[in-house]
């Protein structure tokens, strides 16, 4: 039963890493262009943010689902965490993968948030704030995502 839901959940969350990455993208190219157009905020602008923030927010619960218990790799770095942090494979999923991807949440809430309260006179900070914003999300979730062409003990493929 649980590697039956384990690899049910590890393909959604594979696949779905697509999801978010073009949210990302989407969300940052609109920024950019109105940035570099020196065009107003817009519901345009909130609407793909928004959904950056949605698809990132599922990829994060079904994260936390899998390092939670259900992943036979997060149960084994937990059950002796010490020797876990030596091992390269082990400490990518129980401490780096986690610690990115959060920071990348947390970047994209606090950074949209930021961008919501600047006054609606000024347009040019809040694209400045959201294209900021979306850049260092992006780059964290780059970051800790498992490519192929990794060290072999973190690389997944590209689909699941």
């Amino acid at each position: 039963m649980q590697s039956t839901l384990y690899t049910h959940l590890l393909a959604v969350h594979s696949l779905w890493r697509w999801v978010v990455l073009l949210a990302l993208g989407a969300a940052l190219a609109r920024a950019l262009v109105a940035r570099l157009g020196r065009q107003p905020f817009a519901a345009l602008d909130r609407r793909l943010g928004l959904a950056a923030m949605i698809a990132v927010d599922l990829q994060l619960l079904t994260g936390l689902v899998l390092y939670a218990g259900v992943s036979p790799l997060t149960r084994a770095a937990w059950s002796q965490f010490g020797a876990a942090m030596r091992v390269r494979g082990l400490r990518f999923w129980a401490v780096e993968h986690l610690a990115l991807m959060l920071a990348a949440v947390i970047v994209l809430h606090v950074g949209q948030r930021l961008a919501r309260r600047v006054a609606v006179d000024r347009p040019q900070q809040q694209q400045q704030r959201t294209l900021i914003t979306l850049v260092t999300a992006l780059l964290l979730i780059l970051a800790a995502i498992p490519w192929p062409f990794l060290v072999p003990e973190v690389a997944r493929p590209l689909w699941r």
